[in-house]
């Protein structure tokens, strides 16, 4: 008796997850749904970054560059592509963060990377927040560039310069930023 109810069990188990199987296959599952734009969030972006003056002061661009981030699913990210900061750095880690969700299209991200010396000593680390927004349609400001969504953000960053000898912290920085972001894509 006990061995006949195990199996009606067992094959009531197998039915429930056969169903759930069926229904996360064809995308009908409930995180599918509330997830819409997840998807295009994540993947590589090519950045057109500005360092800017943080309000209120009056709008000053500083600095301006291309980079890369890709983010991954689970909330992980990493940039790079983009220049070393200035002397005495040479060269630049990749940079390492997570993101998350918002709202309906915004997102927070979080990276921080190093720079090092001609003999490969931690010179400054640089640590970036963003707050990005998912646009969909074209990019007016990229007429040679035509993409089905961008996303578009404005954060801080703050820099700590070190003493490359001793790793004692030399002075810190903090600034603001703004970026605009294309998907890369596959060509048609």
């Amino acid at each position: 008796m006990k061995t006949r109810e195990f199996t009606r069990v067992s094959g009531m188990t197998l039915v429930g997850a056969l169903a759930l199987a069926g229904v996360t296959v064809l995308g009908f599952a409930p995180r599918a749904q509330a997830d819409e734009h997840r998807g295009e969030f994540e993947g590589t972006w090519l950045n057109d970054v500005k360092i800017v003056a943080c309000a209120p002061a009056p709008p000053i661009v500083f600095a301006t560059f291309q980079s890369m981030i890709t983010q991954i699913p689970g909330g992980t990210l990493v940039e790079g592509g983009s220049p070393g900061g200035p002397p005495p750095a040479v060269s630049r880690s990749a940079g390492h963060g997570i993101w998350q969700r918002t709202s309906a299209r915004g997102y927070l991200q979080f990276f921080r990377f190093h720079n090092f010396d001609s003999v490969g000593r931690l010179v400054n680390i640089s640590e970036v927040t963003s707050r990005t927004r998912l646009i969909h349609g074209d990019n007016p400001e990229t007429p040679d560039v035509v993409e089905p969504y961008y996303l578009k953000g404005s954060g801080t960053n703050r820099v700590t310069n070190l003493n490359p000898v001793d790793g004692s912290v030399i002075n810190v920085t903090e600034g603001c930023n703004q970026s605009t972001s294309a998907p890369l894509l596959f060509q048609n």
